[in-house]
């Protein structure tokens, strides 16, 4: 019943903000492959299962060490109720063992921001990211997937969606 901007979030593709930032992130994270997620700070959205997944593939593909980054966007919601509280604390918690176990000191699994972004950043994650993946528990309604497929002018990146994502007929 609802839908995005399309022409919007295609558009942006091209603009100048856009691609500085989507050149700069593709220039520090150089020979990676850059996995991406966000979601609102939600039980229903899986974030910690989404970590424990990564750290398993991590633990049992050491060959790709240093060759993958998973960036995750955690958008506040709630996080005035204690249950919500917890539960970011539990995501911090599970990226701190990632990073601390995994990680070293030139290589860093996960990188993590707590905040919303400027439609600017959102895109050029979108638009940089080789991997979006977007893997809730169970979502009413999820535009998140249509947002990264209308941003990918190029016509690159794979979407991971599950059928739980409310993103489309199943």
């Amino acid at each position: 019943p609802i839908s995005i901007d399309y022409q919007l979030f295609n558009g942006f593709y091209d603009n100048a903000r856009v691609i500085s930032l989507r050149q700069s992130l593709l220039d520090k994270t150089e020979n990676q492959q850059i996995i991406f997620s966000v979601d609102r700070l939600d039980y229903t959205k899986g974030v910690n299962n989404r970590l424990k997944a990564y750290e398993y593939f991590l633990r049992h593909h050491p060959e790709y060490h240093k060759k993958v980054i998973f960036i995750l966007v955690v958008v506040p919601s709630r996080d005035n109720i204690s249950r919500y509280k917890e539960r970011k604390k539990m995501i911090d918690q599970t990226i701190s063992q990632i990073n601390s176990r995994i990680g070293t000191i030139h290589w860093q699994p996960v990188i993590y921001q707590y905040n919303s972004l400027p439609f600017e950043e959102m895109m050029s994650l979108y638009t940089s990211c080789h991997l979006a993946l977007i893997t809730p528990l169970r979502d009413g309604m999820n535009l998140v997937a249509k947002e990264f497929v209308a941003s990918r002018k190029d016509k690159r990146g794979v979407l991971v969606l599950t059928e739980m994502a409310g993103a489309g007929r199943g």
